[in-house]
């Protein structure tokens, strides 16, 4: 920060205590007896997953700038608490970090036309090269690579627009020589135009510029560049140094007829985001670019 500018807002994420909990018969009760699998482990297994789901729901809030104030999530309704988009406010995306399908203004006006397809990437990478300040790519092995995430839908829209021979280019290049082994690369689509193309179910739908409802006939796809979104865990607390951030609790209850489990972590969620010093394009994304498009409601 500089003269005349707020530091304070500006140089913080805000952290705070993320717990869930399961509870169990225990071995040795007619409850285990009944099913061929263990409940202790079936509970642990339970937290992962939750753990899962709620980082990827914080990690998607954050980066495509979901301002609804509720969403639909594995199936669910969910009104956003400070416990779902990791504790810190989420902010729209900035006016020169955003792409729509025929230079669209909103979010509301895109149509069953306005699919997804190479140039927005084309246009996503220009303006991350030209950006100022740049949007770095990530570095790898030696390798410097953008991520962008998009949902199944506009995947589909991806490979049923594109010709064949360019598809095949896109998902070739994941296996070319170490990219094989190298865990930025695995499980991805492809690669197109330095960008590591993955699919993720959790890319949030769009947002109504004046209500500020979901759009559900959008979906927003997210470039990502360095340093795009902040993770921030609490202390561990005096325990061994590289032990986990997640640390977990079992108690018993009823003589041993019951386990229960808790999974603790603190931990905060943030998208870079400032404004330059001298600079008159106001505040900007610093490592994002959303790129929205048309997805058919499911």
């Amino acid at each position: 920060m500089t003269e005349g500018q707020a530091l304070e807002g500006n140089e913080t994420v805000r952290i705070n205590e993320l717990s869930h909990a399961g509870r169990v018969k225990y071995e040795g009760t007619i409850d285990q007896q009944r099913i061929p699998f263990n409940l202790r482990e079936e509970v642990k297994s339970g937290l992962v997953d939750w753990y899962a789901d709620r980082l990827s729901m914080m990690f998607f809030i954050q980066a495509a700038g979901y301002t609804a104030p509720w969403m639909k999530f594995e199936g669910h309704t969910t009104t956003i608490q400070p416990v779902h988009c990791g504790f810190n406010e989420p902010l729209e995306p900035s006016k020169l970090r955003v792409f729509r399908p025929e230079n669209k203004k909103a979010d509301e006006e895109l149509t069953k036309d306005d699919k997804f397809t190479l140039s927005l990437i084309d246009m996503a990478v220009e303006r991350a090269k030209l950006a100022n300040p740049k949007i770095g790519p990530v570095r790898v092995n030696g390798e410097s690579v953008y991520v962008m995430y998009l949902h199944p839908k506009q995947v589909t829209q991806l490979r049923t627009n594109t010709d064949a021979g360019q598809w095949l280019d896109i998902t070739k290049a994941v296996y070319s020589g170490s990219r094989a082994k190298n865990p930025i690369f695995d499980g991805s689509l492809g690669m197109y135009n330095g960008v590591v193309l993955r699919e993720a179910e959790h890319v949030p739908h769009g947002v109504h510029s004046k209500t500020q409802e979901p759009v559900l006939s959008v979906r927003r796809a997210v470039f990502l560049g360095a340093q795009s979104v902040i993770l921030a865990y609490g202390r561990n607390n005096g325990r061994v140094k590289d032990e986990p951030r997640y640390h977990l609790e079992e108690e018993f209850f009823d003589y041993k007829r019951e386990f229960g489990i808790a999974a603790k972590t603190i931990i905060g969620m943030k998208k870079s985001w400032y404004t330059l010093p001298y600079s008159k394009q106001g505040a900007q994304d610093f490592g994002t670019i959303v790129l929205p498009c048309f997805s058919k409601k499911i």
